[in-house]
């Protein structure tokens, strides 16, 4: 059984923010073998608050454990430095699998993986068939 939370995400500050209504949450599901599916809003604004909103998602879903996440970066605006050093950071993943479609999304997602990865192994891809066959492949952790 999947279970699914979304988390408002708190957009930032531009001079006519005003006009744009917040974004919906970041939405996450436990998928089997403790793997959990991540799924950023499309148009967010990524900043160390979302990111830390994402670990407590991850961590309500899997406990102590340690997991394997699939997380969708598809349409995202933008990642700040401090979301890429909170995302590195994020204890209790094994394995990062990052998703997304367009050349934006390659272009964040290996500004994400440019971080340090203390205890995790990461992989950019462009299907979630192939993220969750590296995931589940010879060198899963």
């Amino acid at each position: 059984m999947s279970e699914a939370t979304t988390v408002p995400v708190a957009r930032s500050r531009t001079p006519d923010a005003t006009n744009h209504p917040m974004a919906p949450g970041v939405a996450c599901t436990v998928l089997p073998n403790l793997a959990v599916r991540a799924v950023l809003p499309q148009g967010a604004d990524l900043t160390a608050a979302t990111i830390a909103q994402l670990r407590q998602q991850i961590s309500e879903r899997v406990g102590d454990r340690r997991a394997a996440v699939v997380l969708h970066l598809t349409g995202v605006a933008s990642v700040s430095r401090t979301a890429r050093a909170t995302f590195a950071a994020i204890d209790g993943v094994s394995a990062w699998a990052l998703v997304g479609e367009s050349p934006v999304d390659r272009l964040l997602g290996h500004f994400l993986l440019g971080a340090e990865f203390p205890s995790a192994r990461a992989e950019y891809f462009t299907s979630d068939r192939e993220a969750l066959d590296w995931l589940a492949g010879p060198d899963a952790a």
